[in-house]
């Protein structure tokens, strides 16, 4: 029952951040408040030893801000294009790659560097803030990609390639690199977080974790390198030119 009471606690609080958020139309309040539900879950969680059941809800609580963020920007468009952080301007890049075939998205020499970049602030992040500012920046990441997919979806309404992009609009990849971020998240906090009272995860099975979600980043790459290019042509019968 505590599981299921913090899983929808989770849902509810994810759900109720996202429409505070666009109402007061706050740019930097929105990331905030999204990260708020789960970071608490998160610190209650690991206070009590348990590092996997940490990550599961982690992940469940990206697969809550997805979807919210996805269907408020496909309802609410004008207020998500006026609060989501970098969510115009990633659609818009988003959305000349998939006309033109040509952008960072399906380059290695332009999208690896911006990858590190993120991975390695994310990674600064966690550890030196126990991950509170590392997840308002994940926030902000998952926002402005979920702000694109419901546009995409939005301009795909119609055509043959509605149900792609229902199903495909959060590729594959972005899904793998999220998946890894979640995990560095929760395990680089420890050490910070550790030094407050609790039964806090030892050091036992940390580097297997941070190896997983290494593994999750290489994949990313590859993943994103070799099915990238194939992304436009799916796509084409999208307005999104």
């Amino acid at each position: 029952m505590r599981t299921v009471r913090l899983l929808a606690a989770i849902l509810l609080g994810t759900v109720a951040t996202a429409l505070l958020g666009l109402t007061l139309e706050i740019r930097w309040l929105l990331p905030l408040l999204n990260a708020a539900p789960a970071y608490a879950a998160m610190i209650a969680t690991l206070r009590q030893g348990r590092r996997a059941e940490a990550i599961g809800f982690m992940i469940w609580w990206a697969l809550c801000l997805a979807l919210t963020q996805v269907t408020l920007s496909m309802v609410w468009n004008g207020a998500a294009e006026a609060t989501v952080i970098n969510g115009a301007t990633y659609r818009d890049e988003m959305f000349s790659w998939l006309a033109s075939g040509q952008g960072r998205e399906s380059s290695p020499s332009q999208f690896i560097p911006q990858h590190l970049q993120h991975a390695g602030l994310f990674c600064l992040l966690s550890l030196v803030s126990g991950s509170a500012v590392s997840l308002v920046m994940g926030a902000v990441l998952m926002n402005y990609m979920s702000f694109y997919v419901g546009d995409l979806i939005l301009q795909c309404a119609g055509t043959p390639a509605h149900a792609t992009a229902v199903l495909l609009a959060w590729n594959p990849w972005s899904i793998i690199r999220v998946l890894s971020f979640i995990i560095l998240g929760v395990v680089l906090a420890e050490p910070l977080l550790s030094r407050l009272r609790g039964n806090w995860p030892g050091p036992e099975g940390r580097w297997r974790w941070i190896g997983v979600a290494v593994a999750g980043l290489a994949l990313d790459i590859l993943l994103k390198t070799l099915l990238a290019p194939l992304w436009p042509d799916m796509f084409s019968a999208c307005s999104v030119g």
